[in-house]
């Protein structure tokens, strides 16, 4: 194939063989001279090893203070009343109701439409992209869960211009919002009063999690010894212990997102969290963190070159007005440390999740003109491929001077990186933080 100016061009499909080890393969072959660059597809933002991301349910949340707090102490360096903040990138959940009527925080009180304190927060929030999950649309645990509800929580986020990228199930057996391909997961089943996923999905709603939960350390790993015995400990188990379990399973090939087709026919892209390698935690409460952010789980996380989304309920437990227990606080300052490091990419569970996508269905088509070569990206699934969908992604070469970055015939700006761990050069589009604004 040729452009219009008589120039070679080559299709590559960065998906199919994402590492360095081995070079992009061509999907149309054609005669030309050698090229003067190679390229691949960096598994992650230059110049970190893994990506992390906490993915917290809201239940339980002891206090709009304390929430605020918390992500304060999170998301910036300014001084809370738990110490001086970690000053991350970490996102939260929220619901809309609470159909039990107890002290937790909601958008509405109750089942009404009149709001609270808390909602004000979550537009400044979903504004800023620290507030990207549902935890479902709320508490129904008590049963009563209808399509309207769906539909007026979805218009207050066109109302206010927001877009929550990610789903997480909540609840018991009557509450039957959630999505998945279970009896009490109504909420993609067309023939019941609880059918909302096509509403949820024309929102913006991308990835869901139905209920899996890992104990292995990093999805879409590279090989590790550690992480290839946790893979074959957690089969043995899936095979015995749990082999009779109707619920969500963990993903045999550790993937961290799965393509499920539900009910009515559509597929929707499954998640799955990290709780624990070896059943330590219990509560997934404020105060397992402890026994989440250890030293031994976030080396085993940079080793395997994976992602990870870790299960908690962190506003669940949290102390008000009081500093944190020693064991939590080191845990946190542990996270911070491997971030500055520069081996983990800590982000939201959005950001993170996106990003796994992108590298996914990545693909680019070179057009070689002399030295110079123009790569034109785009996404192997047809869909639409934005500058802000491009953000961290970084691609080695030999000669970077000599490359273009070509988005719907726009060139794009990125940066010449040094040569990382591999000892290999490469060029991105720079990674940029969100802004905390409360």
């Amino acid at each position: 194939m040729l452009w219009l100016d008589g120039s070679p061009v080559r299709f590559v499909n960065a998906a199919k063989n994402p590492f360095h080890e081995d070079w992009l393969p061509c999907r149309l072959k054609v005669k030309m001279s050698k090229p003067a660059n190679k390229f691949s597809l960096r598994k992650f933002p230059y110049p970190y090893q893994s990506m992390f991301a906490i993915c917290s349910d809201v239940d339980h949340a002891v206090s709009l203070p304390a929430y605020l707090e918390f992500m304060k102490f999170l998301n910036t360096a300014k001084d809370t009343v738990y110490g001086r903040g970690i000053d991350l990138e970490i996102s939260n959940s929220f619901w809309f109701y609470n159909g039990e009527m107890d002290d937790q925080l909601s958008y509405f009180e109750g089942l009404s439409n009149k709001e609270t304190a808390f909602a004000p927060v979550c537009r400044e929030l979903w504004q800023s992209g620290h507030m990207d999950t549902s935890h479902t649309y709320g508490n129904f645990n008590t049963g009563g869960f209808e399509r309207k509800f769906a539909e007026q929580s979805l218009e207050t986020l066109a109302r206010h211009s927001a877009r929550i990228p990610v789903w997480v199930n909540h609840g018991n057996d009557l509450n039957h919002q959630k999505v998945g391909n279970y009896p009490d997961f109504h909420g993609a089943k067309p023939q019941t009063p609880a059918y909302h996923l096509d509403l949820l999905r024309e929102s913006g709603t991308r990835f869901f999690w139905a209920g899996r939960t890992t104990h292995v350390a990093g999805q879409d790993a590279a090989f590790s010894v550690g992480n290839q015995l946790q893979q074959r400990l957690q089969k043995l188990a899936l095979k015995t212990k749990y082999r009779k379990i109707q619920r969500p399973l963990p993903d045999p090939p550790n993937r961290l997102l799965i393509s499920t087709e539900v009910e009515d026919g559509s597929h929707i892209l499954e998640f799955q969290r990290f709780i624990s390698r070896f059943g330590e935690v219990k509560n997934t409460d404020f105060h397992d963190l402890a026994l989440q952010l250890t030293e031994a789980n976030l080396s085993a996380l940079v080793k395997s070159q994976g992602f990870m989304l870790l299960y908690t309920h962190m506003n669940e437990n949290l102390p008000e007005n009081e500093p944190f227990p020693e064991a939590v606080l080191r845990g946190f300052q542990r996270l911070q440390a491997y971030a500055q490091q520069q081996d983990l990419l800590v982000t939201t569970s959005s950001r993170l999740l996106g990003y796994a996508d992108l590298i996914q269905h990545l693909t680019w088509m070179e057009e070689v003109d002399s030295d110079l070569t123009r790569l034109h990206l785009k996404r192997d699934d047809h869909r639409t491929l934005t500058p802000a969908d491009l953000l961290g992604l970084c691609i080695y070469c030999d000669k970077p001077e000599q490359i273009r970055l070509v988005l719907a015939d726009q060139e794009l700006n990125f940066q010449i990186n040094p040569p990382d761990k591999k000892g290999v050069g490469s060029i991105s589009i720079p990674w940029t933080s969100l802004e905390y604004p409360l």
